[in-house]
C-alpha cells in the first residue's frame, strides 16, 4: 500500500459494495480502516447472488474490503454505542451508508457526530441523494446508477432488454470518487481545523458517468433508436472485428491521420487511392464495403498474431481479454495495474485491481486480504484504552464479536 494516507483513522459502519469500496482505497493509501460490522457481519458476506461456490473467498467482498479491520460491534445498544465514540475520539473519518432513518435511531447522524467532533469528516453515500422523493430509498448499483442515469438506456438494443452490468460500475467508481472527496475534505481540515460532511449518490455517480449523454439531451441531441448492428457500424475503423480463433479485437481509431498506417499494416495500401475508402465520408458511405474486406482479413489471423502484427500500430485498439487474461497480461502486471494481495493467514494470495491511480511513481506494493468477520475485535478494543476484563465483559453481554 502507499503511504500518503499515513496516520488517518477511518471509522466505517457501511455494508455492500459502494462505500465500503471508499473506506478500503483510502486502506490502499495508507489509512487504518476499522470496519465497524453488526451481528453476523456486513451483509455482502452472505448475499447468495455474489457467492462464489468454491473458492478460498468472496471475491465481491475482497473487492471492498481488503485492507481492513474488522470489529463486532452492536450499535442497536448504548454500550456499542459508547465503543463507537471512543472509536471515534481517535478517528479522522466516518464513513457510512446507512439510511438516515436508521443513522438519527442510532443517534450517529452528520449533526450528532460532527457536534462531538467538530474535525471529523463525515461521509456519507446513499441511492439516490439527501432531498427528493427517493431520499428513504434503499439503492443497488444496477438500478440506481446503471439503470435510472441512462446508462442501461443508450444501450438496449430494439428487440431486446436492457444489458446487465459488467461489473460493479457504479459501486467502484463511485467508492474512489467519494474516496476522493473525503481526501479533499482532510485537506481543508489541514489548512483549516475544520471538518466536514461529504455526501455522494450512486445515483449521482451515474449521471456523472452518463454526463456526455446528458449535455447532449439537454442540447437536444436525443437518440433516435438503437444503434446499428456491428456488420452496419457508421464507422468501420470504430467497430470490433473477430480473428481466425473466434476471438475479437476491437478499432479504435478515431482519426484520419491513423487511416494510412492501418491501411499498411493490414496489407491494403491501395486503399489509400481507393475513392470508396480514401476519406472519411467516403468510408461511412461505404461502410459495409469496408467492414465486409475487414471481416475477411481479421479472420485469416489468430488474436495472437494480431497482437503481434498491431504492436507498433500508430491508432487504438485492443483485444477483448478476459479476466483470467487481464491477470496474467504483462502490461498489467508490469505497471501494477494487477496486483497481488495476501491472505492474512500468509497462505497464498490471489490477484486483483488495485485503487485507481499511482504515488511517487511506483506500483501500490503490498496488499492484504479482507479480514474474517470479528477477526479484530479484541485488538482494535485494546488500542481503544479498554482493558482485557472491560472486553470480556462486552462479549459476554453480545455487544462485540
Amino acid at each position: 500500500m502507499y503511504d500518503v494516507m499515513d496516520g488517518v483513522r477511518v471509522v466505517e459502519v457501511a455494508e455492500h459494495t459502494f462505500v465500503p469500496s471508499a473506506a478500503m482505497v483510502l486502506a490502499d493509501w495508507g489509512a487504518d480502516v476499522v470496519k465497524v460490522e453488526r451481528r453476523g457481519g456486513d451483509a455482502s458476506r452472505h448475499m447468495r447472488v455474489i457467492q462464489r461456490p468454491g473458492l478460498r473467498s468472496n471475491p465481491y467482498f475482497e473487492a471492498a474490503n481488503r485492507g481492513k479491520r474488522s470489529l463486532g460491534l452492536d450499535l442497536t445498544t448504548a454500550a456499542g454505542r459508547e465503543v463507537l465514540e471512543r472509536l471515534l475520539d481517535g478517528a479522522d473519518v466516518f464513513v457510512t451508508n446507512l439510511r438516515a432513518d436508521a443513522r438519527t435511531k442510532l443517534g450517529i447522524g452528520a449533526e450528532e457526530l460532527m457536534a462531538r467532533h467538530p474535525r471529523l469528516v463525515y461521509a456519507s453515500g446513499s441511492g439516490y441523494g439527501r432531498q427528493g422523493p427517493l431520499a428513504r430509498s434503499a439503492g443497488f448499483d444496477y438500478p440506481s446508477s446503471w439503470c435510472r442515469s441512462g446508462s442501461a438506456y443508450v444501450q438496449t438494443p430494439a428487440d431486446g432488454p436492457p444489458p446487465m452490468q459488467p461489473g460493479s460500475v457504479g459501486d467502484l467508481t463511485g467508492g474512489a470518487t467519494l474516496a476522493g472527496a473525503i481526501a479533499a475534505a482532510l485537506f481543508r481540515r489541514e489548512r483549516t481545523g475544520r471538518g466536514a460532511v461529504v455526501d455522494h449518490a450512486l445515483y449521482q455517480m451515474g449521471t456523472y458517468i452518463m454526463s456526455q449523454s446528458l449535455t447532449s439531451a439537454s442540447l437536444g441531441w436525443l437518440p433516435t433508436g438503437a444503434a446499428p448492428s456491428r456488420a452496419e457500424a457508421v464507422d468501420p475503423l470504430n467497430n470490433p472485428y473477430r480473428t481466425r480463433d473466434g476471438r475479437w479485437l476491437v478499432l479504435c481509431l478515431l482519426y484520419d491521420a491513423w487511416w494510412p498506417d492501418f491501411a499498411s499494416a493490414v496489407g491494403h495500401p491501395e486503399w489509400l487511392e481507393d475513392a470508396r475508402f480514401a476519406t472519411p465520408a467516403a468510408r461511412a458511405e461505404h461502410n459495409v464495403a469496408l467492414i465486409t474486406a475487414l471481416d475477411a482479413i481479421f479472420a485469416s489471423r489468430t488474436l495472437a498474431e494480431w497482437e503481434d502484427a498491431f504492436l507498433e500500430l500508430e491508432g487504438v485498439w485492443s483485444p477483448v481479454k478476459s479476466p483470467a487474461e487481464v491477470i496474467e497480461d504483462e502490461q498489467a502486471l508490469v505497471n501494477g495495474f494487477v496486483a497481488p494481495v495476501a491472505f492474512r493467514d500468509g497462505d497464498g494470495e490471489y490477484y486483483t485491481g488495485p485503487s485507481p491511480a499511482q504515488f511517487d511513481e511506483r506500483p501500490i506494493g503490498a496488499l492484504q486480504a479482507a479480514p474474517a468477520y470479528g477477526e479484530d475485535t479484541d485488538a482494535v478494543l485494546g488500542e481503544a484504552g479498554l482493558g482485557a476484563e472491560q472486553i470480556k465483559d462486552l462479549r459476554t453481554a453480545g455487544v462485540i464479536s
